[in-house]
């Protein structure tokens, strides 16, 4: 009988089980219930190992390209309704928010926007990108928006913030909801000598974050000499930080990019002691895999 039951247990699963337990001499019940409920841990064991190799294998880090383009899911970037940016729309991947300070009157919590760096009036014409200065044009780039509501010039008809960019400076912060690959970043409008211009953040051993634009145009300058155009697509590297020129400018119209390995963080801050705008930022970011809780219930 034992074998019997081995037979259609492996062949027809649990109702033939039941069938030949009924049927089975009181002294043996025991014993294959002992069997049935074993084999079913068994599977639902099982069961529970393949769902984690399923979530393990979906569970693959995508890079984000931040340019202020578009929003996370491809739409028009959102604004509020003063014309500010939206800074909580690309929480999907992984960039819980964007907040700041503004430097203007002693330092208080900034408005942030974007700046059209394709357009030829606006009211930053030092951030404006394209083939005159040597770079492709680049869309919107993120701003710390000029508050003077004193002076009408700052609103567009409709009492909206029109974009421009704050002379006093401040800072950027963005803040991730977990631990991110900090890859790279382009900055637009860097004067030659950097600005004072600091990017910082906690690296997730505990280390510090540290870019010094200064230290790293002092030595683009050292390097690669004092013509913009000629010096155009060189590179320097400092302290694992690759700077890059991208554009034939230096000071105003410039654009540089900034490559960083093995850099994990959840937070990052830009500083700026004025005006100045951020391209775009890239990142890979691995959603968390689900707790496995309660699989073993199935």
């Amino acid at each position: 009988m034992d074998e019997q039951v081995e037979n259609l247990t492996s062949e027809s699963g649990q109702s033939l089980i039941l069938m030949n337990l009924s049927s089975n001499p009181k002294g043996n019940i025991h014993q294959h219930n002992i069997q049935c409920s074993n084999r079913w841990l068994a599977i639902a064991a099982g069961v529970a190992v393949t769902s984690l190799s399923v979530l393990s294998s979906s569970a693959q880090a995508a890079t984000y390209t931040l340019d202020f383009n578009s929003g996370a899911n491809g739409s028009a970037v959102s604004y509020n309704a003063d014309g500010t940016l939206n800074t909580v729309q690309w929480s999907s991947w992984g960039l819980t928010n964007i907040s700041g300070v503004n430097n203007r009157n002693g330092g208080t919590t900034a408005k942030l926007n974007t700046y059209n760096t394709n357009a030829a009036d606006g009211p930053d014409p030092d951030l404006q990108t394209g083939s005159d200065w040597g770079t492709t044009q680049q869309g919107n780039a993120l701003i710390i928006q000029e508050e003077n509501q004193n002076n009408i010039n700052y609103f567009n008809n409709n009492g909206t913030w029109r974009a421009d960019d704050e002379w006093a400076g401040g800072n950027i912060d963005f803040d991730f909801a977990h631990a991110v690959a900090f890859n790279s970043f382009s900055l637009l409008d860097i004067d030659d000598n950097g600005g004072g211009i600091m990017v910082q953040g906690q690296k997730t051993d505990g280390s510090a974050l540290s870019i010094d634009i200064d230290a790293l145009m002092a030595e683009h300058l050292a390097t690669n000499g004092t013509d913009a155009a000629a010096s155009q697509g060189a590179s320097v590297s400092l302290n694992g930080v690759t700077m890059t020129q991208v554009g034939s400018q230096r000071g105003d119209n410039s654009l540089f990019k900034f490559d960083i390995s093995d850099v994990h963080l959840t937070q990052v801050r830009f500083s700026y002691p004025g005006s100045g705008a951020i391209s775009n930022l890239e990142w890979d970011y691995t959603q968390p895999i689900p707790e496995p809780s309660g699989m073993i219930g199935l």
